[in-house]
């Protein structure tokens, strides 16, 4: 798999499924439920698992020269507070993945980064 791919399966596998719910509760406005932030998530294999079981996942297979090590680490703590945000119902929180994400997939583009 190459830089752009894996960059696309992060996002489809792990950043919308994250962000989906917020974004909706958000439009809708009103007070989250209970684990509602929390989606579920499943492996490449069709299992459940968590997102940072999943990240850790997805860290392995990314292809040599994908992003510099400190971007992956930047994007796994705001991942890491994504998390928990969604466990304490935090819909800004949760959010705030998503120019993290944008970080990373910039870095794509300058390794160095």
């Amino acid at each position: 798999m190459n830089a752009e791919g894996w960059l696309a399966r992060l996002q489809h596998d792990l950043v919308k499924r994250l962000l989906w719910p917020a974004r909706d509760r958000r439009d809708l406005g009103g007070t989250p439920a209970p684990g509602e932030l929390v989606p579920q998530l499943i492996d490449g294999e069709g299992k459940p698992t968590t997102a940072a079981a999943l990240w850790a996942d997805l860290t392995a297979e990314a292809p040599a020269g994908t992003a510099s090590a400190v971007a992956l680490e930047r994007f796994g703590q705001a991942l890491t507070r994504a998390i928990a945000a969604g466990e304490a119902d935090d819909v800004e929180g949760v959010l705030a993945l998503e120019p993290a994400f944008a970080d990373l997939a910039r870095s794509l583009d300058d390794p160095g980064r």
